[in-house]
């Protein structure tokens, strides 16, 4: 398949560059501001872009987006209204009605569009969800994400577009919902600046209830020295990511190799160093050219961007900068 990056310089973006050139598909084109973007698409053999504009439309079939969320509804729009797939980072959309706008337009038109929670494609978090359904009732969900970060600065900060709630911790919002099966309501959130002074906060923490009464806890935190601990974790390149639950018939909690339900180890075939990056554009490849269900949609998106307008709604002000932001 003929793709085009956007954003190709970024975390994510490049990323998505590895993955595509590792699994055999032809990059195009590379549309990125940055300076760097010609020497990179020279090495993966495509044309460098500025900008949109600048991309010959019959030249691919679909691309993966990786920008600052207030740009991604108007390239998702004008490039599926072209008849091209897209493959769009979260958030994809700087707010909730901009998401929800995204949920009827994705109805109107013949192309595959898919957020970017690659959490959902990778078979370690779909193969611990799979024990945990078959141990009855759900009771409880914690799930947590340390990340190392050395400072706060690009779009990640800035007010709106950034903060460790939007950036991080909607991963979590989103397992949270799906390994509860429920919508959820948060009791109460904190939003802080523990590590770091910047317009948004470095950590998040949320209590949340669904109707039938499940708790669901999440934290994520931005830090320079995050702890250092490695059992009951899922270690990658992006942070240290904890899930653990309690249902009717035990306990279960993620492990570097698989999961420890009821003390017992068990270890998944094939999770441990997987690229969640291929394993998300195989998806996203196989519901194009199959026509499969994706497992993560436009309204998904739109579901946990509004669970994040929940919590901050919900959020204890606290002292300083933050606090005038979620009041």
């Amino acid at each position: 398949m003929k793709f085009v990056v956007f954003g190709s310089l970024g975390w994510a973006g490049s990323r998505h560059v590895n993955a595509l050139v590792e699994m055999g598909h032809e990059i195009v084109a590379l549309v990125d501001p940055g300076a760097g973007c010609a020497a990179q698409a020279a090495k993966v053999g495509a044309r460098a872009c500025a900008s949109i504009d600048d991309l010959d439309f019959d030249s691919f079939e679909a691309a993966t987006l990786a920008l600052p969320p207030h740009l991604h509804p108007l390239l998702t729009r004008r490039l599926a209204l072209a008849g091209k797939h897209v493959m769009c980072e979260k958030p994809m959309a700087p707010d909730t009605a901009e998401a929800l706008s995204l949920v009827e337009f994705a109805k109107s038109v013949p192309v595959t569009i898919m957020p970017g929670y690659l959490l959902r494609t990778n078979p370690h978090i779909r193969g611990f969800l799979d024990a945990l359904r078959g141990m009855g009732k759900v009771r409880r969900v914690h799930i947590s994400t340390n990340v190392r970060k050395p400072s706060m600065a690009g779009w990640r900060s800035e007010p709106i577009i950034g903060g460790a709630l939007l950036v991080n911790a909607i991963h979590q919002l989103d397992l949270a919902t799906w390994f509860v099966g429920e919508n959820l309501l948060p009791r109460f959130a904190q939003l802080d600046n523990v590590h770091f002074e910047a317009p948004t906060e470095d950590l998040f923490f949320t209590s949340l209830v669904s109707p039938s009464g499940v708790t669901a806890t999440v934290l994520s935190s931005w830090s320079p020295n995050p702890p250092i601990c490695d059992d009951g974790l899922m270690i990658t390149d992006a942070g240290r990511l904890r899930i653990e639950a309690e249902t009717d018939e035990g306990s279960i909690i993620l492990t570097g190799t698989g999961y420890r339900k009821n003390g017992e180890y068990i270890a998944l075939p094939g999770v441990v160093g997987v690229n969640q990056f291929i394993k998300e554009l195989e998806h996203f490849v196989d519901a194009i050219e199959t026509g499969s269900p994706l497992w993560v949609t436009v309204e998904d998106n739109y579901d946990v961007q509004k669970l994040i307008d929940d919590c901050r709604a919900a959020a204890i002000a606290p002292a300083g900068r933050v606090a005038k932001r979620v009041a």
